[in-house]
């Protein structure tokens, strides 16, 4: 792979990755207009603080490409490690823009 073929391959898996992040966080937030709102419940519920929540996820998605970088086939065939791999990237990009709205004073 060139640069050039790398970056618009780059450009190609954030563009899915925004597009897959915004239906996933409809689904989970249903008519919330808060987009962490599935995150935030972990806190509410008293399980967790929020960011552990987020860590809990991330862990999930971690192990995940660990089994499969380690040689075990993925039986759930309808998620891809690519899939995988754009989950990992929304929920750290969700964490960063969590962080940033607390920082702010929105949570």
């Amino acid at each position: 792979m060139t640069k050039q073929e790398y970056f618009k391959f780059a450009r190609e898996f954030a563009e899915n990755m925004i597009s897959l992040s915004e239906k996933k966080n409809n689904d989970y937030t249903g008519g919330d207009t808060e987009p962490f709102s599935n995150f935030t419940a972990v806190e509410k519920l008293g399980i967790c603080t929020t960011e552990q929540g987020f860590l809990t996820r991330m862990t999930d998605k971690l192990k995940r490409i660990t089994g499969f970088v380690n040689g075990n086939t993925l039986q759930v065939k309808d998620e891809s490690v690519i899939d995988t791999l754009q989950d990992l990237a929304n929920y750290s990009i969700l964490l960063a823009g969590y962080l940033k709205s607390k920082k702010d004073g929105g949570n």
